[in-house]
């Protein structure tokens, strides 16, 4: 089935683009290499190749396609191979623009999604809360997040104007869930869940927005016990960025309200973040991020948390490598203490058509 998903995707690639002229394909790819030292590194280095083909098809529809290669730092010997997006896509511009995407989209609600491909990231380090796994808090649960670096099946309207923007969408994975094409752990099973949200930009580079998110993360198929009964949730989220000169600064929370077997619980997750770029090649970053899970159901009610502190320096070699260096502080919700680690990464990125 995995292998099955890969050729699919490959042949889908090479399809449309022996059937587009060269103007119509564009190709953006990104890898990195980063390397951590320092309590609890891995002594091998991460590996990530991660690019993205939109092929323009003709009055305002393109295809887009998003293939992604992992060699783990903790399994230096193996390759996680996933398919982020695999959607159509449409836009008309307009006093009042509109996109609709339709396929394996990124999800709609969370700006640290933003922060995934390792040309953008600001920092080395990608959002620990979207990507580990809170402790076991509700028995015959399946694990889940405060919020999930996730690419699921859907569908999304975007509205935006000059001072406002909207959007609604239907998936069929909950935000708190991750789901990627071809991966290497099972995928939730696929549920209707709603998110809807918006923003206003008062000035330009300001922005505030909400989202809003609601369904199953669990359903009755999925609880294996005590009560073989759907959870609901609720998440909702607030995010900001602001740029200005050349600094920019972006943040966001989210809280959910996760139905248990005996009630509800709690997750939040927060970060802040920003980027100062000194000189056409000298920049910083800094990010700090915090998630807080519920209690464990192996523990006397003691809520569990995760930070991470992470101060980046970069450079700028050429137009297509970037070279960037780290001090990390990082605490799961499974440690008592902070792990203080130093890494350095290289990234190269190109566009190849335009």
């Amino acid at each position: 089935m995995r292998k099955g998903c890969l050729v699919v995707g490959l042949m889908l690639w090479a399809g449309l683009a022996g059937a587009q002229p060269a103007e119509r394909v564009a190709v953006d790819s990104a890898v990195s290499i980063s390397q951590w030292a320092g309590d609890n590194a891995a002594t091998s280095p991460d590996i990530v190749i991660d690019f993205t083909a939109a092929f323009r098809i003709g009055h305002g529809w393109q295809a887009y396609l998003r293939p992604w290669f992992r060699q783990p730092s903790t399994t230096p010997h193996t390759w996680d191979t996933t398919i982020y997006t695999a959607a159509l896509q449409y836009q008309r511009s307009g006093r009042v623009s509109t996109r609709v995407d339709l396929g394996y989209i990124v999800s709609p609600i969370g700006i640290g999604m933003l922060d995934m491909r390792p040309d953008v990231n600001p920092t080395i380090m990608t959002h620990m809360a979207y990507v580990v796994p809170m402790p076991t808090f509700d028995a015959g649960v399946p694990a889940s997040l405060p919020i999930a670096s996730s690419y699921p099946l859907g569908g999304q309207a975007t509205l935006s104007a000059r001072r406002w923007d909207a959007r609604a969408a239907v998936l069929t994975t909950p935000p708190n869930r991750r789901y990627v094409l071809y991966a290497s752990a099972p995928n939730p099973v696929p549920r209707p869940t709603i998110v809807v949200g918006g923003g206003v930009t008062p000035r330009t580079g300001l922005r505030f927005g909400v989202g809003y998110a609601t369904g199953q993360y669990a359903t009755a198929d999925e609880v294996v016990a005590p009560a073989f009964t759907a959870r609901s949730l609720h998440m909702l989220s607030a995010e900001t960025e602001f740029a200005f000169g050349y600094t920019k600064i972006s943040g966001e929370v989210t809280h959910d309200t996760l139905e248990i077997a005996n009630g509800t619980t709690t997750a939040t997750e927060w970060f802040v973040q920003g980027l100062q770029t000194l000189t056409p090649r000298w920049f910083t970053a800094a990010r700090h991020e915090r998630a807080d899970a519920p209690a464990s159901r192996f523990t006397a009610g003691e809520r569990s948390s995760l930070r991470m502190s992470e101060f980046t320096v970069g450079y700028r070699l050429t137009n297509e490598f970037t070279g960037r260096a780290s001090l990390a502080s990082k605490k799961t919700y499974y440690s008592l203490d902070a792990d203080r680690q130093i890494g350095f990464s290289l990234v190269w990125a190109r566009r190849w058509r335009e």
